[in-house]
């Protein structure tokens, strides 16, 4: 077994019901992949709270399928969470996505919400701000 390459981006895969009572161990592993990346305290909390939003936006448009999470981690770099799942047959409330939107700006650097044909996905990224301040300074 080779040992993984901490230069390289780390993904861990979670598929949970979508259920309100799973959306725990997402947060629980978004916080140590976040504490992997090198975040502080705050930016957890904000991930946790971005992965609640993100998970419970999928469920609200999907069709009551497993949600499918994968949750990257590129250490001292940026942990991006990208959710799927199936399409449900009821339209988006817009004013509730709206609240979603509000929170998802607030967390994430950047964040995005797709319906298609059969798929809902719903993403988040934030970069570690030591990367974001070596963005800043380029």
């Amino acid at each position: 077994m080779t040992a993984p390459d901490p230069t390289e981006p780390s993904t861990v895969t979670l598929t949970i019901p979508a259920d309100v009572r799973f959306f725990r161990p997402v947060r629980l592993a978004v916080g140590g992949l976040a504490t992997l990346v090198g975040f502080d305290v705050e930016a957890i909390d904000d991930l946790r709270i971005g992965v609640d939003e993100l998970c419970a936006a999928l469920v609200e448009s999907g069709d009551g399928g497993d949600l499918h999470i994968d949750v990257v981690a590129d250490i001292g770099r940026t942990l991006r969470i990208d959710g799927s799942t199936s399409r449900g047959p009821i339209e988006v409330d817009v004013d509730r996505f709206r609240f979603s939107t509000q929170i998802l700006s607030v967390v994430s650097d950047d964040y995005g919400y797709e319906i298609g044909d059969t798929q809902v996905r719903c993403w988040l990224e934030r970069a570690h701000l030591l990367e974001a301040d070596d963005a800043a300074r380029t």
